[in-house]
């Protein structure tokens, strides 16, 4: 609730009788601006007061009186449409954006509260595929996004690294491995040899046999299986780094399904205890039929643990570790049968935190692939993004207006990494996640339209404007100059970061964050179309100077927040 919205619920709670709270969540913005600022339909207070919201509206309009914030109040219909007392707002908005800087649209909602944000998840033993991009990019920018909102972030990457396929990496790598291939190009080896694995095994059964065995070794303990494994994971693990690195990623846990095999035969003894299996066709189950579901598979007939086993252990153990305020699960939509089993679970136990737990979950990237047409891994993925990205600020030549001067090539080349990451980020976040991503190289690296160089750019626009002014930067100007509809649509957007915020947090969408910075880089081209910054007239060119300052601020607030690099030039 900003300050505008307060003041009119305030005036419709004194009119109406109707409680403030009620009041602000009616607030509509009217689509079209000509209409007003901010609009509150009457219908619903309509049954109340058992008079058309027609007439009820003309009633309320013809009480208003301008005070503060709230410069009109005119009924449309059954509408009521508020007009800003627009320098006034300007002056509130850009001297909190001044004085808070890059702090402005922090909240205090999440202090002394700590939320845990499972997601990437990639598997040891393969390169990170570009099937765990998504979970990478939407859990990296939630964890920014709970960090604005004051929480305590705790990044956990959930690794695959237990399972009968480790069994058949040991036997694929006593077959065919090469140490010297494996110290050079570790991932890249082991997949060599754990898909040459699938394909001999089709021809010869005797392969399956090995691996059980190595797995039941590795189960076991047995110190050859162990130090293979363990050698497998720590490569795994170094490589994800390098890669994460690059990306400006960091996790605080990489505990994988590994570390929780231990607490799963305690925990399958106290679900036994509670009464809550029954045995099945020789396994053991949790009926969920009752919920709508189908059981949940908690030991194989072989008395094998599964992923879900796992999965209720880890729950419990970071329940008691991080006391959380919430557990978000940044996993896909074919993985919700699985939570929503996990979570009835947990509640079944009688785990009253089992309400904290959240699936986040997210629709597939389509039409990812090289100029070869196949499906690629995430580094090659990154790779081509930086290559084409320094073609297209190649092309855009030296003489436009976001480029001041020769950029040195070390600068190209951070500039192009920055921008080909930017594409590829936002146009995962800009859709949302329960949709499908659509994936054009051209589209993405576009610096037009609604892409990641043409929101960064935007930024770029706003460095440029500041090198070139050579006085100082004030919030002592005269606000009535700033009173024109792009200057005051630009105002609009900036005043409504912290709403934008804490809505994104409530939804768990960074979709919300990425289409606000979209249209606040729209709106900024748009004023930039129609008046000049620096000009002769001081007053003028401080107070354009200001604004042009502030949406610096929150354009760098925004990227940060989707993961993205605010760059001063491109």
């Amino acid at each position: 609730m900003n300050e505008v919205t307060q003041a009119i619920a305030d005036f419709i709670a004194r009119e109406t009788g109707l409680s403030v709270g009620e009041g602000h969540r009616l607030i509509e913005i009217p689509r079209d601006p000509q209409w007003g600022d901010y609009a509150f339909p009457c219908f619903s207070l309509a049954k109340v007061k058992r008079k058309s919201p027609q007439t009820l509206a003309g009633e309320i309009a013809l009480r208003f009186k301008p005070e503060g914030l709230l410069a009109s109040c005119l009924s449309d219909g059954a509408y009521l449409n508020f007009r800003i007392h627009r320098p006034a707002w300007a002056e509130m908005v850009l001297r909190r954006i001044f004085s808070l800087g890059e702090r402005y649209g922090e909240s205090q909602e999440g202090v002394a509260k700590r939320i845990l944000i499972e997601f990437s998840s990639p598997n040891i033993a393969k390169p990170f595929h570009v099937g765990h991009l998504r979970s990478t990019i939407i859990g990296h920018s939630l964890c920014r996004i709970f960090e604005k909102g004051g929480y305590e972030v705790v990044r956990l990457n959930h690794l695959g690294d237990w399972g009968k396929q480790f069994g058949e990496v040991i036997t694929a790598f006593k077959h065919w491995g090469d140490p010297a291939q494996l110290e050079a190009q570790p991932l890249k080896h082991l997949l060599e040899v754990y898909s040459r694995f699938h394909s001999e095994s089709k021809r010869d059964e005797i392969l399956h046999e090995e691996a059980r065995e190595w797995f039941r070794k590795l189960e076991g303990g047995e110190t050859e299986a162990r130090t293979l494994w363990e050698g497998f994971r720590k490569i795994s693990i170094e490589e994800f780094k390098r890669l994460y690195s690059f990306l400006s990623i960091t996790f605080d846990s990489y505990d994988g399904e590994s570390f929780y095999r231990d607490r799963t035969a305690a925990l399958v003894e106290r679900l036994r205890k509670a009464g809550l299996l029954v045995e099945s066709q020789g396994a053991w189950v949790i009926p969920l039929e009752a919920f709508g579901m189908p059981p949940a598979l908690i030991l194989k007939k072989d008395e094998a643990t599964l992923y879900l086993t796992r999965d209720i252990a880890a729950a419990e153990y970071r329940f008691q570790k991080w006391n959380f305020e919430k557990l978000i699960y940044v996993v896909g939509i074919p993985q919700r049968l699985h939570f929503q089993q996990l979570f009835k679970v947990l509640e079944l136990m009688g785990y009253e935190w089992s309400q904290r737990l959240v699936h986040v979950d997210f629709g597939h990237v389509l039409g990812m692939s090289t100029r070869r047409g196949e499906v690629v891994f995430l580094r090659d993925v990154i790779d081509e993004a930086v290559q084409r990205a320094e073609r297209v600020i190649e092309e855009r030549g030296e003489d436009k207006e976001a480029r001041i001067g020769k950029i040195p090539e070390e600068q190209k080349k951070h500039i192009a990494r920055a921008v080909g990451l930017g594409a590829i980020i936002f146009n995962d976040l800009r859709t949302k996640r329960s949709k499908d991503v659509e994936f054009d190289w051209d589209r993405i690296l576009a610096f037009e339209g609604a892409t990641g160089p043409y929101c960064q750019n935007g930024h770029v626009r706003c460095c440029g404007i500041m090198r070139k002014h050579s006085g100082e930067i004030t919030e002592k100007v005269d606000f009535q100059i700033l009173c024109s509809d792009e200057e005051f649509d630009l105002i609009k957007r900036l005043g409504q970061l912290p709403r934008i915020i804490e809505r994104a947090l409530v939804e768990y969408e960074p979709s919300v964050i990425a289409v606000y910075t979209l249209e606040l880089a729209m709106s900024f081209n748009v004023f930039l179309a129609r008046y000049r910054v620096l000009g002769d007239e001081k007053r003028i060119t401080q107070a354009r100077v200001l604004l042009t300052h502030c949406v610096k601020e929150v354009l760098a607030t925004c990227l940060r927040m989707l993961g993205m690099e605010a760059l001063e030039r491109m």
